[in-house]
C-alpha cells in the first residue's frame, strides 16, 4: 500500500469483487483509499446476504454519490413492498449484467439433486449425546447466547458429516485396511451413499469435484479415496502458489487419470477452472448459498461440453435439513434485486418477498434450527450401541 497507494491510477479493476462486500474489512479500507479516475468491479454475486453488501460495492465505486449506508437503507430498505423498483432504477446506470447463456449459447445444462440420507446408528448416538450435553443452553431459546448456539451448531454439523470429526478412532484399532475402510464408511450416512455413488460414477467415466467446508472432513475423504485407490487431487486454504497450480494442471491435463478433486468450499470456490469435471458433490452446504453456487461454477462454466450433475448431500431430520431450507430464502434477496434485472439493467419481473438479514441467522432461528428433528430422534428406540465415549 505504501508504494501503490501513492500513485494516481487511471483505472482500478477488482475481480471477484464480492470480497469487498464488507466495508470494514482490511482489503476494502486499503483499496478505497487508492486514487483513481475510474473503477470497475467484476463479480458473479454482487449481493449475497443483505442490501448493506450491495451498498458497500456502490460506495466503493462512487463514494460521493453513495456516501451514507443509513440514507441508502432508509430509501430502499423497505423496497420489497414495491418489488425494489426504485432500487432497480438507481442501479441501472451502474450495473451491466451478463449471464452465461448470453455469451455461450451451447453451454450444457446444470442439474442439481438433493440427496437426503439417514444418519448411521453411531451418528444418531453422537447427535443425541451433543443435544443432551447442551440441554441447558438449548432450553434458554432466544434468551441463549448466539456464540453458544453457533458452537453447538458446529458440533452437530460435524456429527452430520462423520463420526470421526467427533471422536477419531484409536491408533491400531483395526486389523487391516479393509476393516478400516468399512468402519470409515459405516461411520457416516453421507459416506455410505457417496461410496455407492462414486463407484457408479467411476464405472461411467465421470470426473468429480467434492466440496466440504471442513478441512478435517477433506482429510477423512482423502483417506477414503486412498483406501479405494481412486486417484485424486486436493486444494484447500493451506495449499498455495506452485502446489496449487500443479494440482489444477494435473487434474485438467489431457488424459489425466485423476478421478476426484477435493476442495474446501471457500478456498476452491473462487477463480479456478475445473471444467474437465462433469460432476459436483456438495458434501456439506455452506451457510451462504452463494458460496455453494461459486463452487458449482468451477465445473459449470464456459468451455464445459457435458451436462453438469450436482449432488448435494443432506442429513435427514438434522440441523442440515433446516439450514438448507433457510438458505433457500437467502437467495430471495439476490433474486429480487439482481436476477430480476435483464442484461440492460431493466426490471423484468414483478413479484416480491422478504430479504434475509446480514447475519447468517438470528437467535430465534438458531434455536429453531438446533431443535429441528430432535424430538423424532429421541423417540426412536435405543440401539444396542454403547454410549459414545467422547474426550
Amino acid at each position: 500500500k505504501s508504494f501503490l497507494g501513492g500513485l494516481n491510477w487511471a483505472f482500478i479493476g477488482v475481480d471477484e469483487a464480492h470480497r469487498l462486500k464488507n466495508d470494514d474489512s482490511l482489503l476494502y479500507k486499503t483499496l478505497i483509499d487508492f486514487k483513481s479516475n475510474h473503477r470497475l468491479l467484476i463479480t458473479g454475486t454482487p449481493l449475497q446476504n443483505s442490501l448493506k453488501e450491495l451498498w458497500s460495492l456502490l460506495h466503493f465505486i462512487m463514494p460521493e454519490k453513495f456516501s451514507s449506508w443509513e440514507d441508502f437503507e432508509e430509501e430502499h430498505g423497505k423496497g420489497r413492498e414495491f418489488g425494489y423498483a426504485s432500487l432497480h432504477k438507481e442501479l441501472e446506470p451502474f450495473l451491466l449484467r451478463r449471464v452465461k447463456k448470453d455469451v455461450e449459447k451451447s453451454l450444457p445444462a446444470k442439474v442439481e439433486q438433493i440427496l437426503r440420507m439417514e444418519m448411521s446408528a453411531l451418528q444418531k448416538q453422537y447427535y443425541k449425546w451433543i443435544l443432551t450435553r447442551n440441554y441447558k443452553a438449548l432450553s434458554k431459546g432466544s434468551k441463549g447466547s448466539t456464540s453458544g448456539f453457533l458452537n453447538i451448531m458446529m458440533e452437530l454439523k460435524k456429527c452430520c458429516n462423520h463420526c470421526y470429526l467427533i471422536k477419531p478412532p484409536d491408533d491400531n484399532e483395526f486389523y487391516n485396511k479393509q476393516e478400516a475402510l468399512q468402519h470409515l464408511i459405516r461411520s457416516s450416512g453421507k459416506l455410505i451413499l457417496l461410496d455407492k455413488l462414486l463407484i457408479r460414477l467411476r464405472e461411467r467415466g465421470n470426473r468429480v469435484l467434492i466440496f466440504s467446508q471442513m478441512v478435517r472432513m477433506l482429510d477423512i475423504l482423502a483417506e477414503y479415496l486412498k483406501y479405494r485407490q481412486f486417484p485424486f487431487q486436493r486444494l484447500d486454504g493451506s495449499i498455495k502458489g506452485e502446489l496449487r497450480k500443479q494440482a489444477l494442471d494435473h487434474f485438467n491435463a489431457e488424459g489425466s487419470e485423476d478421478f476426484c478433486f477435493l476442495l474446501s468450499t471457500r478456498a476452491g470456490g473462487l477463480g479456478i477452472n475445473l471444467a474437465s469435471a462433469d460432476t459436483v458433490v456438495i458434501f456439506d452446504s455452506d451457510w451462504n448459498p452463494q458460496n455453494d453456487l461459486q463452487a458449482q461454477a468451477r465445473a459449470h462454466r464456459i468451455g464445459q461440453k457435458k451436462q453438469v450433475n450436482i449432488y448435494r448431500l443432506v442429513t435427514k431430520a438434522s440441523v442440515e435439513e433446516d439450514i438448507l431450507e433457510r438458505a433457500k430464502k437467502k437467495m430471495v434477496l439476490d433474486h429480487l434485486v439482481i436476477q430480476r434485472m435483464d442484461t440492460t439493467g431493466k426490471t423484468v419481473l414483478h413479484t416480491g418477498s422478504t430479504p434475509s438479514s446480514s447475519t447468517p441467522f438470528n437467535k430465534e432461528e438458531l434455536s429453531a434450527i438446533l431443535k429441528f428433528g430432535a424430538e423424532e430422534l429421541f423417540k426412536e428406540p435405543e440401539g444396542e450401541e454403547e454410549e459414545p465415549q467422547v474426550n
